[in-house]
């Protein structure tokens, strides 16, 4: 029988013991998965210029990648395989710091929740992948259709590796100032003279008594750049059928107060003025002054007159909109047909 001699034995754990130690070194790290079902969805996005456009939820992540994944745009280029400077180099835009409530009393109160910082153009959420264009630029220098624009593609990365998402498509349609528009989103050129009214009820005609159809209204939008006022302003105006001013207190029940989220509320030369902070409405968020999704701006003129047989008619004239370059801006009413009638029969 062979006798192990007991601190030889010991002496074989230990270098058993240190051998496992080493070994170890040699087995690789736990690495997150990266699979090959990260797929964007969208594949052509159409923004348009001078406004600020999220896409949400744009990349499918599937269950077979481990989070949190890490996204980047690269190689920005026109299609004809040029970098695309314009649209990563930084320029400056207003950002959100604190919530926007739409119960902000003063302009001073919602410039402090904004202030100013540098993006580019076109920017990604590192973590999300969602696909933002900011509200700069114009398409005196940023292609837009029907130009075939701009490619990118996306780097999707984790410590599992990195995939791409290449060739997308960015395709901006030309600035629109506001909404709705005359102007086509491909040409950028007039196609009719006139916005309509959103809403009109119970307006009648001071000469013949007929009833006035929105279709009897002009709506005009337009900036003044005469005015070198530091506060942007909008003002509010109505013309009869000779193109006179009416003077727009006539509309004695409007709630001037509550209409728009604006400040010094005041009237001159028969309009109303308002000091405000743009675009309008500032976020799409439903606040008493938007409709009821809060994409837009309202307008709602009003006033009360007795009608046939003493009847009590509340009449309004309504526009609802918004606005997405700063300035001083000016929505403007005609009547083409028939200047309404504000007395009683």
């Amino acid at each position: 029988m062979k006798v192990v001699k007991k601190g030889t034995f010991y002496l074989s754990i230990l270098f058993g013991l240190a051998s496992c130690f080493s070994c170890k070194s040699f087995i690789p790290e736990s690495l997150d998965a990266l699979g090959d079902d990260i797929n964007y969805m969208v594949k052509e996005f159409t923004p348009t210029l001078g406004r600020k456009t999220l896409y949400e939820k744009a990349v499918n992540v599937g269950n077979s990648s481990t989070l949190p994944l890490e996204f980047k745009i690269i190689n920005v280029r026109t299609v004809e395989g040029d970098p695309a400077t314009e649209l990563t180099d930084k320029f400056p835009v207003k950002v959100w710091k604190a919530s926007y409530t739409g119960e902000e009393k003063s302009l001073e109160e919602i410039e402090a929740k904004r202030e100013i910082e540098y993006h580019s153009i076109l920017e990604i959420g590192k973590n999300s992948g969602d696909i933002m264009f900011w509200d700069f630029g114009n398409s005196n220098w940023i292609r837009t259709q029907p130009d075939s624009c701009y490619v990118f593609d996306v780097e999707i990365a984790n410590s599992g590796g990195r995939r791409y998402a290449r060739n997308l498509r960015l395709k901006p349609y030309k600035e629109r100032p506001y909404e709705p528009s005359q102007y086509n989103y491909e040409t950028g050129l007039a196609t009719r003279a006139a916005l309509t009214p959103s809403q009109v009820s119970n307006l009648y005609g001071e000469r013949t008594g007929d009833l006035i159809f929105p279709s009897d209204i002009d709506v005009f939008v337009f900036r003044h750049y005469d005015n070198t006022a530091a506060t942007k302003t909008l003002t509010i105006s109505v013309l009869d059928s000779m193109n006179n001013y009416i003077d727009i207190q006539k509309f004695k029940i409007t709630d001037w107060k509550n209409m728009l989220h604006g400040f010094n509320q005041r009237f001159e030369n028969k309009k109303a003025v308002y000091d405000v902070a743009y675009p309008i409405p500032l976020i799409t968020y439903p606040t008493r002054y938007t409709t009821a999704d809060g994409s837009r701006a309202r307008i709602a003129l009003k006033f009360n007159r007795l009608g046939f047989a003493g009847l009590l008619q509340e009449c309004m004239l309504g526009f609802d909109f918004a606005i997405y370059e700063e300035g001083h801006w000016e929505i403007q009413f005609r009547f083409r047909k028939e200047t309404p009638k504000f007395d009683n029969d």
